[in-house]
């Protein structure tokens, strides 16, 4: 990020008026989205909180969008650790074969 984005972060930081703790819990969400793309994954953590941060102060990515991205990869998560306990429970009931 260059001195002038930095800048205009730190700017539209101290000129927001809402809820800074959901800036925060809303930024720290959309970094672990923006860390599964390709451009962000080699990324230092530091860097893509910026941009996560930047992201939401700016309105590039509103508070609805975050929340149905983040339940969405959840929900696909959790269903994934189902189908790993079920196939690892089948798997312990068959029998041993030597």
């Amino acid at each position: 990020m260059s001195a002038k984005n930095e800048k205009e972060l730190d700017a539209k930081l101290m000129n927001f008026d809402g809820d800074r703790y959901d800036i925060v819990v809303l930024s720290s969400m959309w970094a672990k989205e923006l860390k599964k793309k390709p451009e962000y994954k080699d990324q230092p953590n530091a860097v893509v909180i910026k941009v996560a941060l930047d992201d939401i102060l700016s309105g590039r990515v509103s508070k609805e969008e975050v929340l149905n991205v983040s339940k969405d990869n959840l929900e696909k998560e959790l269903k994934a650790q189902e189908e790993a306990r079920k196939e690892a429970e089948r798997k312990a009931k068959e029998p041993m074969r030597l």
